[in-house]
């Protein structure tokens, strides 16, 4: 399974992009600007989980907020999407699943996977992790501070490294600091809107 640098693909490459997205801020628009930028994928879909297994026990804002935001925080470049699929999928989430059935919906399209490295040492834990190496390869985003020890079948890609997760935005909010140029100018009064009433 060879990646490549320039698009010489056939078929359009969309790289997936899961997460809660709670909120989405501009570390996560900025790695789906260096796959384009890149040429790595020709199209970003952010698929928003209304459940992920893994942060069960965390807030959550309610999924169709979460999907709204998303959508304004992209609203502006046509390559990146905003993905409700896992929302009538059972929960929790399981991105195999996710990636199983976007397989057999769109087989006019490639398919990459794009995680966080912090992701990295947890992924024999998800469920059919063989499965997923196997058939769809894996872009691992960095983290400030975190080196990865990848598995076969991912690439460690140079994208922008962000100061701030999304924890530490939800905590700004509660402690009415700004952040302004933490989240998309697009999404910052809905980010605003919508944790303030509800954190």
């Amino acid at each position: 399974m060879e990646f490549q640098g320039t698009r010489q693909h056939a078929r359009p490459v969309t790289g997936l992009f899961f997460g809660s997205f709670n909120p989405i801020h501009e570390g996560h628009v900025g790695i789906a600007r260096y796959l384009l930028e890149e040429g790595l994928c020709d199209e970003v879909w952010f698929i928003v989980s209304p459940c992920n297994p893994f942060k069960i026990d965390r807030f959550l804002l309610p999924e169709a907020e979460r999907l709204e935001i998303v959508k304004a925080a992209i609203r502006d470049d046509t390559r990146m999407q905003a993905c409700d699929v896992e929302f009538t999928m059972p929960k929790p989430s399981y991105t195999v699943d996710t990636l199983r059935l976007l397989f057999d919906k769109h087989p006019d399209r490639e398919f990459i996977l794009v995680i966080g490295g912090d992701n990295v040492s947890a992924f024999p834990k998800w469920k059919d992790a063989r499965w997923i190496l196997k058939n769809c390869p894996i872009f691992v985003y960095p983290r400030l501070g975190e080196q990865v020890d990848l598995l076969p079948g991912m690439r460690l890609i140079q994208a922008p490294l962000f100061p701030l997760s999304a924890t530490a935005i939800r905590e700004m909010i509660v402690a009415d600091k700004d952040i302004t140029g933490l989240v998309p100018g697009e999404a910052l009064p809905l980010v605003k809107k919508y944790y303030r009433k509800n954190i």
